[in-house]
């Protein structure tokens, strides 16, 4: 099964949504197509379970740095290293991010494209409760919601859409900046 949706994400890398098919996918993948439909009904179950797959690696990702931050770090710091993280994961699987926000048609109404943003909602409601105790500071889950909605829109043009010359650096230290204002400046 990891062939199949390794052929899926090289696919997509290479050709686009318009070049994927369960064809091409068993051909890249070297199995047979009835293996292929063993597994999966069809192409769009294979792209379900890629982006499940990148949901676990980001997911995984996000609570090892959140595991790695002190509640006594300096929170622009912090939202810094997290930031710095994220973007990393995300610049790495920049050609497929590209593919499956832009091509594929039913990306948004995938389960684990909803839960992403679920999950850095938690991610972030977990880290500020680390630093609740040093800070003093409660966020509203309208608050938490903005934040993480802002930020995902942030990391996602600045990966895929950012202007030339655009340094992706200034950007997030920005970002972790802003983000930590709002967290202070909340009741």
């Amino acid at each position: 099964m990891a062939a199949m949706v390794g052929a899926c994400a090289r696919i997509l890398e290479e050709r686009g949504y318009a070049g994927l098919s369960t064809n091409a996918i068993a051909e890249v993948a070297g199995v047979s197509i009835g293996s292929l439909y063993e597994y999966f009904p069809g192409k769009e179950a294979i792209v379900a379970r890629l982006a499940e797959e990148l949901l676990a690696e980001t997911t995984a990702m996000l609570h090892q740095r959140l595991a790695l931050t002190d509640n006594r770090n300096d929170l622009p710091v912090a939202m810094r290293h997290f930031l710095g993280a994220l973007y990393s994961l995300m610049h790495k699987h920049r050609r497929l991010l590209r593919v499956l926000v832009f091509q594929v048609p039913y990306m948004q109404q995938l389960p684990a494209t909803r839960q992403l943003q679920q999950e850095l909602q938690q991610v972030l409601q977990t880290g500020l409760q680390k630093t609740r105790q040093h800070y003093q500071q409660t966020v509203a889950p309208t608050t938490l919601y903005l934040m993480a909605t802002s930020t995902a829109g942030t990391l996602l043009h600045l990966v895929l859409m950012a202007p030339a010359r655009m340094e992706h650096g200034p950007v997030l230290d920005a970002l972790a900046q802003r983000l930590a204002t709002w967290v202070l400046d909340s009741e």
